[in-house]
């Protein structure tokens, strides 16, 4: 009786967890399509531009025809975060088997201890998996996020046949991981990337815009009425200037695709260097022209 009714339950939020992606994969298949109908295209622009405002400032629904003002920018906005998503691989294998046979996640780990350690200690993980047991998501799906730096360093080298030492070399280490929008399908998972992408311009964007609220910020002796008229605490100021900030979308995420050779020891070589190396594509974020990441798609058997 237990077994049927635990059973009934496992049944039941399945269906609903279904229903749910469903009507996610319908949504973003709406905002990328363009032979929706009309109609059906102004709801969803409407609905991008209203989270835009939620999430950025909602003070600007002040101002008469906020949302005709945005719309264009916002959906070009968002066709761009798409765009972007679209060329970030399918997930690959993060586990201690990967090690030794993906080249990409041998060179971002040291062992499979540091793999491990990444996922029991991810706080994201950790309350996602305590939602969902291994019966329900036998595989985990989710983003996962790495720093990459670059410094010079000296070594050894070969000139000819001859090996000469304090060779001009350049060391690549890869840190700061961390994973992000835990997920039971790859499905579900290219959903969660550009909501990812679109929710973290969106949160530069708001970043940017406080900025210069408080650079202008009144200062004494100033016409104060004067100044918050001319200043982006004026509705009307801040939407003309938050358009114009969205002018160009790929000043704010883009997205780069490099091709890397790097000995066992983290050294960077030339493409047609004999020596054992992991080759591999890397795919880089840049955030506002400055901030980068890797990022990459993964997927975990429990």
């Amino acid at each position: 009786m237990n077994d049927d009714r635990r059973s009934h339950e496992a049944s039941s939020l399945r269906a609903f967890f279904d229903e749910q992606l469903h009507h996610l994969q319908e949504l973003v298949a709406s905002l990328v399509n363009p032979g929706r109908n009309e109609g059906q295209g102004t709801c969803e622009d409407r609905r991008i531009v209203e989270s835009f405002v939620d999430a950025s400032n909602s003070k600007m629904r002040a101002v008469h025809g906020y949302s005709d003002k945005l719309r264009k920018h916002v959906r070009v906005l968002h066709n761009h975060v798409v765009q972007v998503a679209d060329q970030v691989p399918p997930p690959v294998a993060l586990n201690r088997e990967a090690l030794g046979t993906v080249p990409l996640v041998n060179a971002l780990f040291v062992g499979g201890e540091d793999i491990d350690r990444l996922f029991n200690t991810d706080p994201e993980v950790n309350a996602y998996l305590r939602g969902h047991d291994k019966y329900q998501v036998p595989v985990l799906y989710a983003l996962l996020t790495a720093s990459k730096s670059e410094k010079p360093t000296l070594g050894v080298g070969l000139l000819g046949e001859k090996l000469i030492r304090d060779v001009p070399l350049q060391a690549v280490n890869f840190s700061a991981h961390k994973i992000h929008m835990p997920c039971a399908s790859s499905a579900e998972l290219s959903v969660a990337l550009k909501n990812y992408l679109f929710g973290r311009v969106v949160t530069l964007v708001k970043q940017e815009m406080t900025s210069r609220m408080i650079s202008q910020a009144v200062k004494p002796g100033d016409d104060a009425y004067a100044s918050r008229v001319k200043s982006m605490a004026n509705p009307d100021v801040y939407l003309n200037t938050l358009v114009e900030y969205l002018e160009i979308p790929a000043r704010l995420l883009s997205i780069e695709k490099n091709r890397i050779k790097l000995s066992k020891l983290g050294i960077k070589l030339d493409s047609d260097d004999s020596q054992c190396a992991n080759e591999f594509d890397i795919h880089e974020l840049t955030w506002k022209g400055s901030t980068r990441n890797v990022l990459l798609q993964i997927a975990r058997t429990r």
